[in-house]
């Protein structure tokens, strides 16, 4: 094929022939009931998933209303370009649970055959607050006798592998209470670039609110939520690499867990209220800066090595507290450790109430224990 001719070429630039197609902005509404929906703001669509299949590198998909309570979960896989305005929303992972169907063992002692909840976790959520009954992937709780139960209270039975019966002890409405199906609030796999979320949050998911995987790199998330989840707020996985901003992170097991190769940085966060863990970095590299942790989980802080995705070896796994607060919740100190072969570099950190178990290199600057000079 003959070269176009360097006129010829800057004429069809003029003319735009080659110039890439705008972005486009799509709009999601689950309470709009209008026909044939195509993404505009008069006919948003009902789910946002559709908009994340349909949309190209430079879109940028808006929820609506503010402030509105989805019952979806968003799967972002080989996608790239894509923001998401979140406007307030929560992406739920429960759903009411129906009030029929009930059989009433005694007077506050109800159950229903159900389906098996994905991954076998059960997290029943009292007019808004989950009910774990103690349990979480690190605890394996059994569940009580039904009829031992407190107000409040819940047990799990299997009937077989796909159903069983769950039993809720309650004096309360039926129509009050919800049922975790989904297992994230945001999911993604395969090879994701520059992703963008704003202003969204997530709570109750049977895994994580923001699951990350796969080789999912320029990730970036800003003002966002993630709580009473089953497992972690925010978890980055694989080779990710990772931001988050002004994010908050509470009442899950492990506020944030990121393992094997994933590169994290998280500004102005705050990580509370978890179950087992509150902060967990493994993988390659992590940044805390301006951060605040308030531990109720028996451990505040945990560093290990990663692991190398092709070798499976262990990495050396790097990590840069700066202006960290650490304030450990309770009369019972909570334990802040580290593992041989990583480096934990604290600056200009102030902790309190925790118990150092730190075993690789942490070079500290600037920090103090219990308002005392680091030890």
């Amino acid at each position: 094929m003959k070269r176009l001719s360097t006129t010829l070429l800057l004429a069809i630039l003029a003319l735009g022939l080659f110039a890439p197609a705008s972005a486009k902005d799509w709009h999601i509404n689950p309470e709009s009931k209008i026909d044939s929906p195509d993404g505009t703001p008069e006919r948003p669509l009902p789910s946002v998933q559709t908009a994340v299949d349909l949309a190209l590198p430079g879109d940028v998909i808006h929820l609506h209303p503010a402030g509105a309570v989805y019952r979806q979960m968003i799967t972002l896989r080989n996608d790239s370009g894509i923001t998401i305005e979140g406007n307030g929303v929560t992406l739920t992972g429960a759903d009411p649970l129906p009030t029929d169907g009930w059989e009433q063992i005694e007077p506050t002692l109800h159950r229903r055959k159900l389906t098996e909840p994905a991954m076998k976790r059960h997290l029943l959520i009292f007019n808004g607050k989950a009910q774990r009954m103690h349990r979480s992937p690190s605890l394996n709780t059994l569940f009580p006798d039904p009829h031992q139960m407190a107000e409040g209270e819940f047990a799990w039975q299997p009937i077989d592998g796909e159903t069983g019966w769950l039993y809720v002890r309650t004096s309360q409405p039926l129509a009050q209470l919800e049922w975790s199906v989904r297992t994230a609030g945001v999911a993604t796999s395969g090879t994701c670039r520059d992703i963008k979320i704003r202003n969204l949050n997530t709570r109750h998911a049977l895994n994580d609110g923001f699951n990350i995987h796969g080789d999912c790199r320029g990730f970036h998330a800003s003002q966002i939520s993630a709580y009473e989840c089953f497992d972690e707020g925010f978890s980055a996985h694989d080779a990710s690499q990772t931001t988050v901003e002004d994010g908050l992170f509470w009442g899950n097991d492990h506020a944030i867990a990121d393992v094997n190769a994933a590169e994290t940085r998280y500004l102005r966060c705050e990580f509370r209220d978890s179950i087992s863990v509150e902060v967990f970095l493994s993988g390659r590299a992590h940044h805390l800066e301006d951060c605040r942790l308030i531990a109720s989980a028996p451990n505040a802080f945990t560093l290990r090595p990663g692991t190398d995705l092709k070798s499976r070896s262990p990495l050396h796994t790097t990590c840069l507290l700066k202006n960290l607060t650490v304030t450990g919740n309770g009369p019972t100190p909570h334990s802040f450790d580290s593992s041989p072969d990583t480096t934990l570099t604290l600056d200009s950190c102030t902790l309190s109430n925790i118990t150092l178990k730190l075993l690789g290199d942490h070079p500290t600057t600037n920090t103090t224990l219990d308002g005392k000079p680091w030890p």
